[in-house]
């Protein structure tokens, strides 16, 4: 009992701990809409319950201690049932750890970029029906072939393609009970039938899709590790009924060892840092922790595009001048990410975009998001996309949105507030300035809106990112009798001579510094300065 809590213990704080905002991606993904013509639309589906039960649970994924518990009884029901199921062979059998390697593959399928929980959910369920049907196969002896048939039809239907790892179950039970197994075999023509049919009635888009786990997946894309996944259910079940005898503690501890290090390098190879890094910060943001945000990122030589949440964070606390040459900053770009970033990249754009008064760069990133999202509703840009569009006089638009959300658990009451939220409205001609480029756009939102502090700190930030001295003059001259900041002021002794930086209004301070820079002095403070900026950190500026 003892090293069945251990485990239970080890998977939840390994599945808190690494994968919780993973899981919270997941929450969006597949967001349940308490909606009759949506509800009914998906359970007419091939694998419709199976949506419908994954919807509803990844709802409250939300929080991510939810997801973790969830996610962790789901592994803990696999586990039960795969010694169960072997324990109908061999009727005297403890826990076995080699139950734990279909959870490993699992934990892998987490990481897949288009990978849906639709995985674990049916699999789980397969388990548990595969077990259900094994524990009463007496009650139906003489039709056992028939019954067979009609729960992988079953399992086909109500939760896709895992049937599929029913047929053989029982096929491998058959065998290890020394029986020819036809109730298993006439099950796999039945469901070979079953994925012809769907595939010729357009259920799916190719047959492959139709037989595979791939339909657990968002995307075309590869389904190994699910496969993998699926097929150690098996072989965990047979080693487990041969092995019966091995009960020594030790080789149980080293095939334990064996294992975790095993996946352990597995994970290595697939996690993305990167990706689970904006998966953390995207929830902080959602969350309106922007100190967690800034406490998250450290100083590191990788890039720092101008728009990221580490900049928000520190725009929204009036600290993007003077801690933004912490990180290695570098202007925007057109983003030539993978589609395995793409949708991350979106909601952080979005939200940056809205946050800083560009409604129209935000309502076309939030759209991009929404569009390449599963169910075509991803709440928190569509929140978003609320007020743009009153914002732009296209009330009725922003009201569809509302409905949609107001379908949901969660974010019901937050799309009735945002109908009514004017605090991001700004005058029409700055809503549709995305067409003259980042600095000028950022120049009428502040002009539009002086209150704008976000939007005033991304215009000067990327001024200095872009180290041009003409846009700096024309901001020096618009904001004259204005103390400059000293980012600016450090970019001046640069650009200007000493006699244009004093009538510009340099301090006689930030020339002294400067001064004792080039002579290699205080070179402990040199790194958080836009001087560290133009000669390290900016290999834009460099090829120029």
């Amino acid at each position: 009992m003892a090293q069945i809590a251990l485990i239970i213990m080890l998977l939840f704080v390994f599945t808190f701990s690494f994968q919780r905002f993973k899981l919270y991606t997941f929450e969006s993904d597949n967001l349940f809409l308490f909606d009759f013509t949506w509800i009914k639309q998906h359970l007419f589906e091939i694998g419709g319950v199976n949506l419908f039960f994954t919807s509803f649970l990844t709802q409250f994924f939300k929080f991510p201690i939810v997801g973790a518990i969830i996610t962790t009884i789901v592994y803990i029901s696999i586990i039960y049932c795969i010694v169960k199921i072997a324990k109908k062979v061999t009727k005297n059998l403890n826990f076995g750890i080699i139950s734990l390697l279909p959870i490993g593959f699992l934990m892998l399928c987490v990481e897949e970029p288009f990978y849906s929980f639709r995985g674990h959910v049916s699999l789980a369920i397969c388990l548990i029906i595969t077990f259900v049907y094994l524990n009463n196969r007496t009650l139906f002896a003489k039709f056992d072939a028939i019954f067979a048939s009609l729960f992988a039809l079953l399992i086909y239907v109500l939760f896709g393609s895992v049937a599929w790892l029913f047929a053989i179950l029982i096929i491998v039970n058959s065998i290890c009970q020394h029986k020819f197994p036809t109730n298993g075999i006439i099950a796999f023509i039945a469901l070979f039938v079953c994925c012809t049919i769907s595939y010729l009635c357009e259920n799916f888009v190719s047959i492959e899709e139709a037989a595979s786990p791939l339909q657990y997946y968002n995307w075309p894309t590869s389904y190994l590790i699910t496969t993998c996944a699926w097929f150690s259910v098996i072989l965990a079940i047979i080693v487990l009924i041969f092995a019966n005898k091995l009960n020594n503690k030790y080789i149980k501890s080293v095939t334990l060892a064996v294992m975790i290090v095993a996946f352990g390098f597995a994970l290595s190879k697939i996690h993305k840092p990167d990706v689970a890094k904006m998966q953390h910060e995207s929830y902080l943001a959602d969350n309106n922790c922007w100190n967690e945000i800034i406490k998250l990122n450290k100083r590191k030589p990788t890039k720092t595009k101008l728009i990221s949440y580490i900049n928000l964070a520190l725009a929204k606390q009036n600290l993007l001048l003077d801690r933004m040459f912490e990180f290695n900053q570098q202007l925007p770009t057109q983003r030539t990410d993978s589609r395995i970033v793409r949708n991350e990249i979106l909601r952080m754009e979005s939200l940056v975009y809205f946050e800083s008064g560009h409604l129209a760069q935000a309502r076309k990133a939030a759209f991009n998001s929404v569009l390449i999202t599963t169910g075509g509703i991803e709440p928190h840009d569509v929140l978003r996309l609320i007020p743009i569009n009153i914002a732009m006089g296209t009330k009725k638009v922003a009201q569809r949105y509302a409905d949609a959300l107001s379908k949901t658990l969660f974010y019901s009451e937050s799309a009735k507030c945002a109908l009514t939220d004017t605090n991001k409205i700004l005058p029409s001609k700055s809503n549709f300035c995305e067409l003259y480029g980042f600095a000028n756009d950022y120049r009428e939102i502040v002009e539009a809106d002086t209150q704008n502090v976000v939007a005033q700190q991304f215009y000067i930030a990327f001024i200095l990112l872009s180290a041009d001295k003409e846009k700096l003059r024309n901001y020096i001259e618009t904001t004259k009798n204005a103390n400059l900041h000293k980012r600016v002021q450090e970019a001046c002794t640069i650009m200007f001579t000493t006699d244009e930086c004093r009538q510009m209004g340099v301090t006689e301070k930030v020339i002294n510094e400067f001064e004792a820079l080039k002579k290699g002095e205080k070179i402990a403070d040199f790194y958080r300065t836009y001087w560290y900026y133009i000669a390290y950190l900016n290999t834009t500026l460099k090829k120029q």
